[in-house]
């Protein structure tokens, strides 16, 4: 079977490259001004208020999310182990997803919609914070691992796009991404949580 984009020439690797870059700049024009709307904004605003809170309280950060949001769920934790911005002491942060041997254990032995809960029930604690992320919010294992967390007195976040309002009931802060493109919605989640990284970064130079 021949590859995909084995006769593709340069000049339309090029021209296919432009347009997708173009459509990319031209979805974030409009999605400037979207992630300024005053309701959006306040909702990002007491999410992270929320996460921050809890680790001054001596709480820790749970992250999840399937494929590019796992990817992203990694970035995350990584940031607030290590730092984003600035030095500071380490914060706990742990991504549900990172690790494959738990994943698929579980996944074979319980059903991939528990992947996650599994992982809630065994780290969680009340008073953490668990950030999920789901393009679609209709993911099955994002479902049933907020359900737990809740269950479990622990504050929940989930991050998605348009259409993933069902999970409004679901959690203590949904954030909507206004779109319904995959990478743009991937985007605006990194682009809230770095927000949260920088600013528990900016507020430990004042201890």
């Amino acid at each position: 079977m021949a590859h995909p984009i084995e006769d593709v020439t340069p000049d339309a690797i090029g021209a296919a490259t432009t347009a997708q870059l173009d459509a990319g700049i031209d979805a974030w024009l409009h999605l400037a001004e979207a992630l300024r709307e005053p309701e959006l904004s306040a909702q990002v605003r007491a999410a992270g208020e929320a996460l921050v809170s809890s680790l001054a309280a001596g709480g820790k950060v749970l992250v999840a999310g399937n494929g590019g949001s796992a990817a992203i769920a990694s970035h995350v934790a990584a940031e607030f182990i290590g730092k984003c911005i600035h030095d500071r002491a380490p914060l706990p942060a742990v991504n549900l997803a990172e690790s494959l041997s738990s994943i698929t254990a579980i996944g074979n032995d319980y059903g991939y919609e528990h992947v996650f809960d599994r992982g809630v029930r065994a780290l969680a604690r009340p008073g953490d914070v668990y950030v999920a992320m789901s393009t679609s919010g209709r993911s099955a294992n994002i479902v049933q691992s907020v359900a737990t967390a809740r269950e479990m007195g622990v504050t929940t976040i989930a991050m998605t796009g348009l259409g993933g309002e069902p999970l409004r009931d679901a959690v203590d802060h949904l954030l909507v991404v206004p779109s319904v493109q995959t990478p743009r919605i991937q985007e605006v989640h990194m682009l809230w949580a770095h927000a949260w990284c920088e600013a528990v970064d900016v507020l430990s130079l004042r201890s």
